[in-house]
């Protein structure tokens, strides 16, 4: 049987991403994983304490905070055009994840 090609734009997974890591490093693998372990921690903490994380100038994480919708109240449905009501939905929170200058300049 003929051994399959890797795919050429297949993003790589977390574990390759930790041996290369540890490979460009010089630290073990098990120290690379307990270095993310505590970045993850600390990103989702200052998330939920602060709103918002600026990882070293890549991306910004913020914490939106999506108000509840009442029901009841007549909207047009663009695709249609008639008009329909709309569902109630409770509060949410969502993340949002901006780009920094540092990505943005990769282009």
């Amino acid at each position: 049987m003929a051994k399959k090609k890797p795919a050429a734009n297949k993003p790589p997974t977390r574990n390759e991403v930790y041996r290369e890591i540890a490979a460009k490093t010089g630290v073990t693998r098990k120290d690379v994983v307990a270095v993310c372990d505590a970045l993850n921690h600390t990103m989702v903490k200052a998330v939920k304490q602060h709103g918002t994380f600026n990882y070293m100038g890549l991306l910004k994480l913020t914490l939106v905070k999506k108000p509840a919708v009442a029901g009841g109240k007549l909207v047009r449905n663009p695709f249609t055009g008639e008009m329909v009501k709309q569902k109630s939905r409770p509060a949410s929170r969502t993340v949002r994840v901006r780009p920094l200058k540092a990505i943005k300049d990769m282009r």
